[in-house]
């Protein structure tokens, strides 16, 4: 966990959405003032974090956000994000953050020692969590895979090859992380 620097406006992110016996992780960077405000993950309907969620998890439909979190806790997923805390910035860009303070990630873990798996969501959450496990390392039998960005920044690759890549991801992880109706 880096130290945050005394004196300086900080942001603060959401905390993690999680259910009971979570298997997968998946881990985004920071989330956006649109997000903040609203207190929901991927607020910005531009972002398609939670139209590959629907299109994987729930058939294609389109529902509203706290639906779209009871289907990721229904499937064993938990959501959160590698920076705790940013320097105050005006945008919402993962290329801006300045100064960031990192989740507690291995104790979340020992917390929560059902997550065999961990979806990191784009490159700004892969280096910064490369660089928080640097400092603070996680237990070697949990997977990690770095995912395409879902944010509407990241235009390189298209909706459907992203789509692709998230659905082997969760896709391959299926019989571990099948809902459970009780």
């Amino acid at each position: 966990m880096i130290p945050e620097s005394p004196g300086i406006p900080r942001e603060y992110g959401l905390a993690p959405i999680v259910g009971v016996r979570p298997v997968v992780l998946i881990l985004g960077s920071f989330p956006s003032k649109m997000s903040i405000r609203r207190q929901e993950y991927y607020a910005n309907p531009q972002n398609q974090f939670w139209r590959i969620i629907a299109d994987l998890l729930n058939k294609g439909e389109r529902v509203d956000i706290p639906s779209l979190e009871r289907i990721l806790t229904d499937h064993h997923i938990a959501l959160w994000d590698v920076i705790a805390s940013r320097r105050y910035q005006k945008g919402s860009m993962d290329c801006d953050i300045i100064d960031p303070a990192f989740n507690d990630i291995p104790a979340f873990l020992a917390a929560h020692t059902t997550i065999r798996y961990i979806g990191i969501n784009g490159g700004k959450a892969w280096v910064s969590f490369q660089q928080l496990v640097r400092h603070d390392p996680i237990d070697l039998a949990i997977l990690c895979t770095q995912l395409p960005s879902t944010s509407p920044a990241y235009a390189a690759c298209r909706y459907d090859q992203k789509l692709s890549q998230w659905r082997t991801f969760l896709e391959g992880r299926e019989r571990q992380i099948a809902p459970t109706y009780r």
